[in-house]
């Protein structure tokens, strides 16, 4: 099975999209997913016709993706243009640099809780995919819809959503480390989404029960409480070809999810959530003997290091821990087509 680099885990180096590219060729890995608009310097066809080959250079695939067409959404960006407009560019550069996948997202957990009524946005969602289902189906393009945002989808939610737009253009992303954020087992939610999935982001997550609920945190490949050996079995059987692309996202503290509280905003998000599988989340939640993972963490309030010695650790970390995880999809879960590289460190 391939292994893959999502962009989004090195998003504090500072790196062009070229550079990207050959850090993850000296890693030894196969794909890079540009998962986000912002990865790319340019969508102008000659920048992405130079990409293209350059990736091939390497021995690399590529995958693009962008965040949300939902213009009610918190992850819309209207400076890209109307939600048709946006998705038809990534399309058409998915074309231009031979990603089989444009992936993308409905919006992030909090969004469940806004002005705008969940139903709303899923309509909105599908409104978009609707008219530019013709341009997908005449090059090939499946849109992969992501779990994003600890999460906007939960499983079944999403599976509902891209049968109804329809499977012969629409797929799924699978995100291994937001359903726990929503007291879903990442097993259970790669299970139930498995028949649609073409592209994945994969990390880990420690996942442990407290008087309030359970903590979770994500974690370095192999350093959480996910089964990562039960969800390569079931994209190896059924998601054949996807990529098994690291989304490593570390250096924040623990978040509750407080659903033993009646009362909370959780069980507003997620009114509907079926017994089965919030029983399947406790059972993981209630076996796990964890501790929040030692690393430097970000100051509460920031999204990105500051200036100094500090930014400079937690850059740093970052590079280490996505590393880390190569190593375990490589040596542990015997991933990646170019594994037999050598293992580089340092772009």
């Amino acid at each position: 099975m391939r292994l893959g680099l999502d962009t989004y885990s090195l998003r504090w180096q500072g790196w062009t999209a070229f550079q990207l590219l050959g850090y993850a060729a000296g890693l030894g890995l196969d794909n890079v997913q540009f998962s986000e608009r912002g990865a790319l310097d340019s969508l102008d066809h000659a920048y992405l016709r130079h990409l293209k080959q350059h990736a091939q250079q390497l021995g690399l695939s590529v995958e693009v993706g962008m965040l949300s067409f939902d213009r009610y959404s918190s992850c819309f960006r209207p400076d890209y243009g109307s939600g048709e407009q946006q998705l038809r560019d990534l399309i058409h550069a998915a074309h231009i640099v031979g990603s089989p996948i444009v992936r993308c997202v409905l919006g992030a957990q909090a969004d469940r809780l806004g002005p705008i009524s969940f139903q709303q946005h899923v309509d909105e969602f599908l409104r978009v995919l609707r008219e530019v289902a013709p341009l997908a189906r005449d090059l090939g393009i499946k849109v992969a819809v992501e779990n994003h945002g600890a999460v906007d989808f939960l499983a079944r939610e999403l599976r509902s959503c891209v049968e109804t737009a329809g499977t012969d253009y629409v797929g799924v992303c699978l995100d291994t480390g937001n359903p726990a954020y929503a007291a879903e087992d990442p097993v259970a939610a790669t299970e139930i989404l498995a028949p649609y999935i073409v592209a994945t982001q994969i990390r880990d997550t420690r996942i442990w029960s407290v008087e309030a609920g359970a903590l979770a945190q994500w974690t370095p490949l192999g350093q959480g409480s996910v089964d990562m050996h039960r969800i390569r079995d079931i994209l190896m059987e059924k998601a054949g070809g996807v990529a098994f692309n690291l989304e490593t996202i570390t250096c924040s503290e623990p978040t509750l999810i407080p659903y033993a509280d009646p009362e909370s905003d959780f069980w507003r998000a997620y009114p509907d959530m079926l017994a089965r599988d919030f029983a399947r989340f406790l059972s993981r939640a209630e076996k796990a003997v964890s501790a929040p993972l030692e690393q430097v963490t970000l100051q509460p309030g920031l999204h990105a290091p500051p200036s100094g010695p500090a930014g400079d650790e937690l850059r740093q970390q970052q590079r280490r821990h996505f590393e880390e995880s190569v190593i375990y999809a490589q040596q542990i879960l015997g991933l990646g087509e170019g594994s037999q590289r050598p293992v580089l460190r340092g772009a």
